[in-house]
């Protein structure tokens, strides 16, 4: 289509065809759009205009960024090389600092063109809280009260590193956006560490070509510092690659796919012996079922969904997953009637009864049209996972 400067100012003001024409000649339209742009020009030039070669302030790089990012992976990777090392290893006092230094670097790198010493403060002071409360509680073994106080206390920190990126709003936590990121980061990381596997079995595979066992260096050195690193480089790489999304694009396509292998897992468990009334592993596999629904759909929720079949199946999902919630629920107080109470029956009672109370609070919300609301529920994790660190290891006397 033949588009010259003629054209768009007599269809100005049809929004169809200058997008007709933008569409059939980007190249074209846009270099006409550039001539022809001035600050007198029709507010429909200055939308063009901006839509075509607005460039935002927050895309400019910041070198400082760059650099205090591989500090904050060399601060992350310090201590995982000294639990390798002879003098340091199995140290538990490392160990549990790990997803301390993460939270803190972490933190750091989301609040890093805000940063100030009283942010840092509000950083800082809350890990190391959580670090001296966890290293100076018993170190026992097969304490299952300490264990969950042990995993729960991610559920803490990662609440910690959605409040420092919300700049300390407590009122208004930046939940979308902490949650895109979460995602992103996750699949990036998984793209960068396959890629790292191969690159490091090569490397490996050449060195014993010439009689050189690297294995141990690597699995030291290199691969440690490449888990370290996979989140850091992801969230750089999302930030100056903001367009796409792949972990609403994954979550929508495993939506339906999640669905079918429920009801079928369903269907199949009826006229099965296996129950997770008995059987554990069953038990433990209705769990992370649940776990992954509701991850899914919180993902779902971020953005919406364009897609009929898939809102559809939107609607199917939890309301299928209330059902396995329910039976889940029931084996649990079966189990407890059976062998008695335990912290990890207990902690896995609560964990489903918040879970199922989301999934509820899902349906609710979408037939009401406003399903992204039911971030705010996530509050209800932290308060559960609160209790289960620090008043759990306590009631049931470190057991």
């Amino acid at each position: 289509m033949n588009i010259n400067k003629d054209i768009i100012m007599e269809n100005i003001n049809n929004p169809n065809l200058l997008e007709d024409l933008y569409q059939a000649n980007k190249k074209c339209f846009s270099e006409i759009i550039k001539n022809i742009y001035n600050e007198n020009s029709d507010i429909i030039i200055k939308y063009w205009y901006t839509r075509l070669f607005y460039k935002s302030v927050n895309n400019k790089r910041n070198p400082k960024k760059y650099i205090f990012t591989a500090l904050f992976i060399i601060l992350a990777w310090f201590p995982i090389r000294l639990v390798f090392s002879e003098l340091f290893n199995n140290n538990v006092y490392f160990i549990k600092a790990i997803p301390i230094i993460f939270s803190i670097t972490l933190s750091i790198f989301f609040l890093f063109e805000k940063i100030r010493i009283k942010n840092l403060i509000l950083i800082i002071i809350p890990n190391i809280i959580l670090y001296l409360y966890v290293i100076l509680l018993p170190n026992k073994a097969n304490s299952q009260s300490l264990d969950n106080a042990f995993y729960f206390m991610f559920i803490i920190l990662w609440f910690f590193i959605l409040i420092s990126l919300s700049n300390f709003n407590f009122r208004k936590l930046e939940y979308n956006i902490f949650l895109e990121k979460c995602g992103e980061m996750i699949i990036w990381s998984t793209i960068f560490i396959i890629g790292g596997m191969v690159i490091v079995g090569l490397s490996i595979a050449l060195f014993n070509a010439i009689d050189i066992d690297s294995w141990e260096f690597y699995a030291k050195n290199i691969v440690t510092l490449g888990l370290v690193a996979s989140p850091f480089i992801s969230l750089l790489v999302i930030e100056n690659n903001n367009r796409t999304k792949l972990s609403i694009i994954i979550a929508n396509i495993f939506l339906p796919i999640i669905l079918v292998s429920l009801l079928v897992f369903g269907i199949i468990s009826i006229f099965n012996d296996s129950k997770p009334y008995e059987d554990r592993n069953i038990f433990i596999l209705y769990n992370i079922m649940n776990v992954i629904v509701i991850c899914i759909l919180v993902f779902t929720s971020i953005k919406g969904i364009n897609n009929k079949f898939i809102n559809i199946c939107s609607y199917i999902l939890p309301l299928i997953t209330i059902i396995l919630n329910i039976v889940t629920l029931s084996a649990v107080m079966h189990r407890l009637n059976e062998y008695g109470i335990t912290p990890n029956k207990i902690t896995l009672l609560g964990t489903n009864v918040i879970m199922l109370g989301h999934l509820i609070f899902i349906v609710y919300l979408k037939y009401k049209g406003k399903t992204e609301n039911n971030l705010k529920y996530l509050l209800a994790y932290f308060i559960w996972a609160f209790l289960v660190v620090f008043i759990f290891p306590i009631i049931f006397k470190y057991s």
